[in-house]
């Protein structure tokens, strides 16, 4: 059987993406209303949306999937809505002990990067375990979430990260910068939303080289 596995940035778990997935989903977001779903991961928050996720999962007797196995291929794709936006994806196919599971990730995702960034350093048919999940970090008097990621070997040693990865898209999205403010943009939304498209173009150009690697296997 093959099972299309997603991230939920609200439980911060993988999940078989199903209609039993979506039905909770929609009960979780009629409980709490569009305000507070759209606020994110609350952890323990007992009013927020992470709680009513979390219930309606267990109500309906979903459990988190463990994305483990040994890796077939990863691509890009591209899904089309209904009023024919492009969404793209990066798309990871693991066969697991039982199942063929197919990840697939939002690219402008922290999770899908970072999965991305990690996949770099792994090689067709290796075993793998997949993890994810949401990270509250405290800055000042304001929390955010990060959504870290972990991809282990088959010796369960974690796969590193190139080093210069992370140096050389800072580098990128600070040219961004620099190039917009010579230009004498200096709105701060402006140039946070072209160093955001940068890093996910940048991602996107090592996807690619990944994807190439898989292909040659």
């Amino acid at each position: 059987m093959t099972k299309l596995v997603t991230y939920s940035t609200l439980d911060g778990n993988f999940h078989a993406h199903n209609d039993q997935l979506t039905e909770a989903v929609a009960k979780a977001k009629a409980r709490v209303g569009d305000d507070v779903w759209k606020k994110g991961f609350s952890a323990a928050d007992p009013n927020g949306a992470t709680a009513a996720i979390r219930s309606e999962l267990k109500n309906a007797g979903i459990a988190p999937v463990a994305v483990e196995g040994a890796i077939l291929d990863v691509k890009y794709t591209e899904n089309i809505d209904g009023a024919g936006n492009k969404h793209p994806k990066v798309r990871v196919d693991i066969q697991g002990e039982q199942d063929k599971l197919v990840l697939s990730l939002d690219l402008k995702s922290d999770v899908a990067q970072r999965v991305i960034a990690k996949l770099d350093n792994c090689q067709p048919g290796e075993h793998v375990k997949i993890s994810a999940w949401a990270s509250p970090v405290q800055k000042g008097e304001r929390q955010f979430i990060n959504h870290a990621v972990s991809i282990k070997g088959s010796d369960g040693q974690e796969i590193k990260v190139n080093p210069e990865l992370s140096a050389t898209i800072k580098q990128k999205t600070d040219e961004v910068e620099t190039s917009l403010k010579a230009a004498g943009i200096d709105d701060k939304q402006v140039i946070n939303t072209a160093k955001t498209s940068k890093r996910i173009a940048e991602h996107r150009d090592l996807l690619g080289k990944i994807e190439s690697r898989f292909q040659k296997k």
